[in-house]
């Protein structure tokens, strides 16, 4: 006889909620974010410890906590679910192709690669999506996006940062009324003497050290911060009415032009890295192919997806 069949089936979302409660060990706060009411959860946590045959928390007037039969259980439900989360994800993916977010300076950078992969899989259609620079990383998060086209370096949790896919050189967008627009060529002690247009609100630290110029120029002298812009355009029209100079690459000249601004290269600032980023759980097989297509082949040791 099959030992199973004395009990009740388990449904899959009365397992997500079990897990939920072993997170938040709160019926309220659980209710909450799975936007059920509290009897609900109750009457679905009550069901499935008839379906395993045991309780799986200890409930009190103050506190609710894994039994150690509930602490067996989610340490093996939370591993399998998390696995169907990947396949469900991986199965979204490959019904729909591949959704690319990119930041608006490197709109152009895909082409060449999105062309490759087009011409050796026709079947697999390619979707470009412009991402924001406040919450880049959201589309990833929550599967709306399979890559990232962004500014190196990357460091948040869950995120692998893929092969660099071009490097760009820096310039200056300033407008053509100020005094720094008739040099051909700009420093970083150049900036000690203007404003500088500053990040987005919330953009990454790691993107702000690494893109924006530093607080002090070469000889100590502090670079200042003007304010913030979160689109491109945004930017643009700060340094068109002269708040300050925005600090940029040779990306932005190429997709973003205003009539009162000129651009000039600045020296003493690192290249502008654009790499491919994708969450872990999604890391598909069409994910890798994408990413060896498009690897800047001058950038070094040629990118290769990781053994499975």
């Amino acid at each position: 006889m099959n030992e199973s069949a004395s009990f009740p089936a388990v449904d899959l979302g009365a397992l997500r909620v079990f897990v939920v409660l072993a997170e938040e060990l709160n019926f309220s706060r659980t209710a909450n974010r799975l936007l059920l009411s509290q009897p609900r959860v109750s009457q679905i946590v009550r069901e499935l410890e008839r379906a395993v045959g045991g309780p799986l928390f200890l409930r009190s007037s103050r506190r609710v906590e894994p039994t150690p039969l509930g602490r067996e259980l989610l340490a093996g439900v939370t591993p399998a679910l998390r696995d169907i989360d990947r396949a469900v994800l991986t199965a979204r993916s490959a019904a729909r192709g591949l959704r690319i977010g990119f930041l608006g300076p490197f709109a152009s950078t895909l082409d060449e690669p999105i062309a490759a992969l087009r011409h050796s899989r026709p079947e697999m259609t390619v979707q470009l999506v412009q991402a924001p620079w406040v919450d880049s990383f959201a589309g990833l998060y929550n599967g709306e996006l399979d890559l990232l086209l962004y500014l190196s370096p990357v460091v948040e949790p869950d995120l692998v940062t893929g092969p660099t896919v071009r490097t760009y050189p820096r310039m200056v967008a300033v407008a053509r009324n100020h005094p720094l627009a008739a040099r051909t060529e700009l420093t970083v002690e150049d900036l000690g003497d203007t404003g500088v247009v500053g990040p987005p609100d919330r953009a990454p630290e790691a993107t702000v050290r690494a893109y924006w110029p530093p607080e002090r120029t070469p000889s100590g002298r502090p670079i200042r911060r003007i304010g913030s812009a979160r689109t491109e355009a945004e930017m643009l029209s700060a340094v068109a009415r002269g708040d300050g100079v925005y600090v940029t690459s040779t990306a932005m000249p190429a997709h973003f032009a205003h009539p009162a601004v000129d651009y000039l290269p600045i020296t003493g600032l690192p290249p502008a890295r654009a790499v491919l980023v994708w969450h872990r759980n999604n890391a598909c097989d069409r994910v890798h192919r994408f990413a060896s297509l498009a690897q800047d082949r001058d950038a070094g040791r040629k990118y290769s997806a990781p053994a499975r």
